[in-house]
């Protein structure tokens, strides 16, 4: 009976492997780039050891543990020690993400659309998906274990041994299989991917909260949360391993009960009891756009939550930054485009473009959507009868720019907020300003998107290489001395950073023109073209 269950696994996974190699280069190479511009900020950065204990200074504060993580190493503030302070507790939310993504992705999305049954119709075995995709997960996150230590330890500063830096590739890997083993719960929980993610997302978040809690004063709850344990390896510092094996062994348990759930329960069900739906559709939903609104309605929520969150986060420690950043020339470089202006100005103004740039994602996320209902064969029941593209197509389209709007607001809200919170000398004017000035730039994001999703759908990924670029701009331009032509490609780069600049109309009326045209020019597309073509 076990040999029967999961016979021809390693079939499937070579299957896998082909259909998803694209993704999961993509998503190494965008892991590694992020190691690597922590790995070198802080070795180019941070070289006196003056700077990095006037930094350990500045980040003894609860505000600064509560978004990083407890300060360690204080009594000898190295390089390493501060990049496992500073740059942890984000990298392994950023790959318990990847994995969450991945298992849903390749377990209870699939069996939603009906691949599962196809598979299960050939000569496999019941569990044979199930593992073919915890494989996957395995490989994922020994390849961000193995690449992560290479990289940190071949282009780092000599107090970033190779123990620590091997025990840093280990946590990564580590919070990747254990997130990706609790979306395979959570896939077997839920009926539906959606479910299983933001059960999986719900997880990750308290397990986000409950840190800061512990680091807050709480110890022990720090030790609860898994974020907290990894955290507590201290690599470069102590570099303790015990906390990595508690957390394999959990996971190893984690996986054991998902595969006898997933043994256990019959396929396309969930083992949580479903909410009865309403035995008649509501007059809204009856509409392409409250059909549309209730595709995306849960994914825009957790998004809002979160970009709160990260309003608050950024807040919160503006008062610390003039401490943190004084006197160190390259951070001057990356941040300061006017000596003559206050510093703290200008890390607030490229804090918002960070922000606009966050509040982008959800935008994009609501408008490709419907190539993700086109790809699912999906859109051609949605067209039938005498709804026309254009109207399908621009309904989507309005929820993203809405979206857009709505995001960016809030997000400023909270920033602000906090920053009020902490006593610190802030112009509400001015900060929303400064937000409102990127929207005509998150706009012709949108437009772009719209230029893919009507003329090159099989491209609409590129999109997104677009933002990251965007952001790259945004943030090293100076310090690489990126020329004109390049950083120009930005629709952020135009953007006046209010207050230290002015208002532009110019700016805004000429972004604001280009999204509307190039709106129009994928409108057009979209009514052209075959759908799935």
């Amino acid at each position: 009976m076990a040999m029967h269950a999961h016979a021809q696994t390693g079939r499937l996974f070579r299957f896998l492997l082909k259909k998803e190699w694209l993704k999961l280069t993509i998503w190494l190479i965008g892991s590694l780039f992020f190691v690597f511009i922590g790995v070198f900020a802080f070795t180019e950065v941070y070289g006196d050891a003056a700077e990095r204990q006037a930094m350990a200074i500045a980040m003894s504060n609860p505000a600064m543990e509560a978004l990083f993580g407890r300060a360690i190493g204080l009594d000898n503030y190295t390089v390493g020690a501060m990049y496992s302070h500073t740059m942890t507790v984000m990298a392994l939310s950023l790959f318990a993400l990847l994995s969450i993504l991945l298992v849903v992705r390749n377990t209870r999305a699939e069996e939603e659309d009906g691949i599962l049954e196809m598979l299960r119709a050939l000569p496999t075995g019941r569990l044979s998906h199930t593992i073919s995709a915890l494989l996957y997960l395995v490989l994922t996150n020994v390849l961000i274990t193995v690449l992560s230590t290479a990289l940190i330890f071949s282009i780092g500063d000599p107090s970033m041994t190779f123990e620590g830096a091997l025990l840093t590739g280990m946590i990564y890997g580590t919070a990747g299989l254990f997130f990706g083993a609790v979306a395979l719960l959570m896939a077997q929980l839920s009926s539906n991917g959606r479910g299983a993610m933001m059960l999986s997302f719900g997880i990750l978040g308290v397990s986000y909260m409950l840190r800061i809690i512990g680091d807050s004063g709480t110890e022990v709850l720090s030790w609860i949360s898994p974020l907290g344990l990894l955290y507590g390896t201290e690599p470069f510092v102590n570099n303790y391993w015990w906390p990595v094996l508690v957390a394999l062994g959990i996971t190893a348990l984690i996986v054991i009960l998902a595969l006898y759930l997933q043994h256990r329960r019959d396929i396309g069900a969930g083992l949580l009891p479903e909410k009865a739906g309403k035995r008649h559709a509501s007059a809204l939903l009856k509409t392409t756009i409250g059909f549309a609104l209730r595709l995306l309605k849960t994914p825009l929520i957790v998004w809002l939550i979160a970009l709160l969150m990260l309003g608050v986060s950024y807040g919160s420690v503006i008062n610390d930054v003039e401490g943190m950043l004084a006197n160190n020339e390259i951070i001057e470089q990356i941040i300061m485009s006017n000596p003559d202006l206050n510093i703290v100005d200008q890390f607030i103004s490229m804090i918002i473009g960070v922000l606009s740039i966050a509040a982008t994602i959800p935008a994009l996320q609501a408008l490709l959507r419907l190539k993700g209902e086109e790809k699912k064969n999906r859109t051609e029941k949605i067209i039938t009868g005498n709804r026309s593209r254009i109207k399908i197509l621009g309904v989507f389209l309005g929820i993203s720019l809405v979206t857009s709007i709505v995001m960016q607001l809030a997000q400023l809200v909270a920033f602000g907020g906090a920053m009020l919170a902490m006593d610190a000398d802030l112009s509400f004017g001015s900060l929303f300003e400064s937000g409102i000035a990127y929207l005509p730039a998150m706009w012709v994001m949108i437009g772009g998107a719209v230029v893919l999703i009507g003329w090159l759908p099989k491209f609409t990924g590129l999109i997104w290489a677009y933002l990251g670029f965007a952001f790259t701009v945004l943030y090293f331009a100076d310090l690489f001395d990126m020329p004109e032509w390049l950083t120009g490609i930005s629709p952020y780069y135009h953007i006046p950073e209010i207050p230290t600049d002015e208002w532009s109309w110019t700016v805004t009326l000429l972004s604001t023109g280009l999204a509307i045209v190039l709106a129009i020019v994928g409108l057009i597309g979209y009514q052209r073209r075959d759908i799935n073509g």
